[in-house]
């Protein structure tokens, strides 16, 4: 979802998924051109990605660890030399495979945050008279 582009009328109520701005910008347009009453603004934003929290448990699963080979009685020292450079690493593999774990359950948190917002002017929309009626008269014709 990252990248991606919704609009809204009020600033609040973000709409669509679209890959650019503009194309989100067109969208909203598109419906501008179908509604009776015309906002005064467009916002084009990106929604921002949720943090699924699936980062920074390297240091809980290794205390864990640690603690489960002291109380099942086994001897000898067991990830007590553990430095800060490979938490990270574990931490980097753990968050790697949290996410890919989410997305392939379809548990993904979907974006509910728009982020960078863009005001645009709606453009002016000219309404051409549908009617049979002339609204002028040759002069001469009665």
């Amino acid at each position: 979802m990252i990248g991606k582009f919704a609009f809204s009328f009020d600033r609040e109520t973000f709409t669509g998924t679209f890959d650019t701005r503009q194309q989100a910008f067109d969208a909203a347009n598109k419906v501008v051109a179908n509604r009776i009453d015309h906002p005064p603004a467009i916002f084009v934003g990106q929604w921002a990605e949720p943090d699924a929290q699936s980062d920074d448990h390297a240091e809980a699963i290794v205390e864990r660890m640690t603690l489960r080979w002291r109380s099942s009685g086994a001897e000898g020292k067991f990830l007590d030399t553990v430095n800060e450079h490979q938490l990270a690493e574990l931490d980097y593999d753990i968050d790697r495979v949290i996410r890919n774990w989410l997305a392939k359950q379809n548990l993904t948190p979907r974006p509910t945050r728009v982020q960078a917002v863009s005001e645009h002017a709606v453009p002016s929309i000219h309404h051409v008279s549908q009617s049979n009626e002339r609204e002028t008269s040759v002069i001469g014709e009665a």
